[in-house]
C-alpha cells in the first residue's frame, strides 16, 4: 500500500513542468525623521494609510508602522516632508518569487496526490483504510501549510511594510519650550509646573 502511494506521489511530480520565476519582491521602509510636533506627524501618517487602501499595524508617540499598497508607498517620503524632515532612510526589498514558485509547485503536487488519494480511498478494503486515511490526513494538513506561507508571501508583496521613527527637531518652539520629561511618572508629580512658574 505504501509502496503504491509512493508510485503515485513520485508520477505526479514528475509530470510538472518547470515555472519561470516572476520576480516578486517584499520591500521594507524605514525611516528616521524630525518634527517639531511629533502628533501631527503621527496623524498625518495615520490619515494618508487610510486615504490609500493602507491600514496602520502600529503607533505611538514616537512609532509608525503602516502596511501600505507596494505601488503607493513611495509617496510616504511626500508625507514626512510635510511635516518635517528624513534623518535616515533604509529600503529593504527581497526576492520571493522563487520561494513562491516552490510552494505552488508544491501545492499542485499535493492536491493531485490528495485526489488519487480519495480515489484510492474509495476502492480500499476494510484493513487498508486506517492507512489511506492517515496518509489522507497528512497531506490535507501538509496542503494547509503550503496554502498558509503562499497567502503570506502574497500579502507581503502587495502591501509594503513602512516603520516612521519620530524624534523632535532640534530647535523646534516645542522642544525648547516644553520641560515634559519622556518618563509619564516625573510628569504626573507636576515638575513641568514648577519649573514654568519658576
Amino acid at each position: 500500500m505504501k509502496r503504491t502511494i509512493a508510485i503515485i506521489a513520485l508520477c505526479i511530480f514528475c509530470g510538472f513542468p518547470a515555472l519561470a520565476a516572476d520576480g516578486t519582491f517584499t520591500q521594507e521602509y524605514f525611516y528616521g525623521m524630525f518634527a517639531a510636533e511629533r502628533e501631527k506627524a503621527v496623524a498625518r501618517l495615520r490619515s494618508f494609510a487610510a486615504e490609500n487602501n493602507g491600514y496602520v499595524k502600529f503607533y505611538s508617540s514616537t512609532k509608525v508602522v503602516l502596511r501600505m499598497p507596494a505601488e503607493r508607498v513611495q509617496r510616504i517620503r511626500d508625507v514626512i516632508l510635510d511635516t518635517g524632515y528624513i534623518g535616515d532612510e533604509r529600503i529593504q526589498r527581497t526576492d520571493v518569487g522563487e520561494s513562491l514558485l516552490d510552494l505552488r509547485t508544491r501545492l499542485k503536487t499535493k492536491e493531485s496526490l490528495l485526489a488519487s488519494l480519495y480515489k484510492i480511498f474509495e476502492d480500499a478494503q476494510v484493513q487498508q483504510t486506517l492507512e489511506v486515511e492517515k496518509e489522507l490526513g497528512k497531506v490535507v494538513m501538509e496542503i494547509e501549510n503550503i496554502k498558509g506561507r503562499i497567502a503570506y508571501l502574497e500579502d507581503r508583496i502587495s502591501l509594503a511594510e513602512v516603520t516612521v521613527s519620530i524624534n523632535i527637531q532640534p530647535g523646534s518652539k516645542k522642544g525648547a519650550v516644553s520641560g515634559r520629561s519622556r518618563y509619564e511618572w516625573i510628569n504626573s508629580l507636576g515638575i513641568e509646573g514648577l519649573m514654568s512658574s519658576g
